[in-house]
């Protein structure tokens, strides 16, 4: 699309950021729906996050993404709050409603959808989520909200953990449990778990994930990395030797994205033409 006078722009505040991806697929879409918008990235120091959000309004932006690490603190300085970004405590898309700037979390609602697309619900399904952190809390608020039956919040520090299920075991009725990492060696835990979530760091860099019984879990139990690389990750690769539905966490930033795209333009989101795209940015980073 050429830049006239008419173009409207959409960013992504981040640090660092030259890593996202995101611009390849939103502006895809933009073109598709030929639309004026152009989407571009916005390296934001913490210390200047107040300053880049009165931006939004000054400059008249559509709106922005949100991503690490100004997810949590950004939230004080917003108008108004979906009640998931209330809920996650948490915002990774604003939009600019004539100067006045409301949050929503689309992170939940992308992973749900993710796991739409491959056929799974986890409704009335037992699941552990492994990790206590930002993306821990929209994953976990989305499965309540979807009537999970039971979530048993795993993480290296049992106090992060049991501090999730204080917060949220009242938002809804799924069961919440925790414990500590070395729980995931225990056949027991996982005899019943229909998906296993890694919303950790761990892998990202190819260090080793800790132990964990694999085998113990049911054959169609759904393995889901919220990370995305171009190989598996150190949690998925026993998984796919196991033989069970492993997935990456590439699906959540395309739907994410694509409930950003809808918060933004009002119209539904080309998903084609973004996983495409995604697809793509994906193979050059490689």
């Amino acid at each position: 699309m050429p830049i006239t006078g008419q173009t409207r722009i959409v960013g992504i505040f981040g640090d660092p950021i030259t890593h996202t991806r995101s611009p390849a697929m939103q502006n895809a879409a933009f073109r598709v729906c030929n639309l004026p918008y152009v989407y571009v990235p916005f390296l934001v120091r913490p210390a200047e996050l107040a300053r880049a959000v009165q931006s939004i309004r000054a400059l008249n932006l559509v709106g922005v993404n949100v991503t690490v690490p100004h997810k949590e603190r950004i939230v004080r300085h917003l108008d108004t709050l979906s009640t998931e970004a209330e809920l996650c405590g948490a915002v990774n898309t604003i939009v600019n409603r004539n100067g006045e700037l409301f949050g929503d979390n689309t992170d939940g609602r992308g992973f749900l959808a993710s796991l739409q697309e491959q056929g799974f619900s986890p409704r009335r399904n037992e699941v552990i989520l492994i990790g206590a952190g930002g993306s821990a809390r929209a994953v976990l608020v989305s499965l309540i909200r979807a009537g999970c039956k039971q979530v048993t919040i795993v993480n290296r520090t049992w106090a992060n953990a049991q501090s999730l299920v204080r917060i949220y075991r009242s938002v809804g009725k799924t069961r919440l449990e925790a414990l500590s990492l070395e729980a995931l060696r225990d056949p027991e835990l996982l005899q019943n778990a229909a998906l296993v979530i890694n919303s950790t760091s761990v892998g990202l860099h190819g260090e080793e994930f800790p132990p964990l019984a694999y085998e113990a879990t049911p054959r169609t139990c759904v393995f889901y990395d919220l990370l995305y690389r171009p190989d598996l990750t150190s949690f998925l690769k026993p998984a796919k030797k196991a033989r069970r539905p492993a997935y990456d966490g590439r699906g959540m930033l395309l739907h994410q994205g694509a409930l950003a795209f809808t918060l933004w333009t009002n119209i539904p989101a080309p998903l084609a033409t973004m996983s495409r795209a995604l697809s793509q940015a994906l193979r050059r980073s490689t």
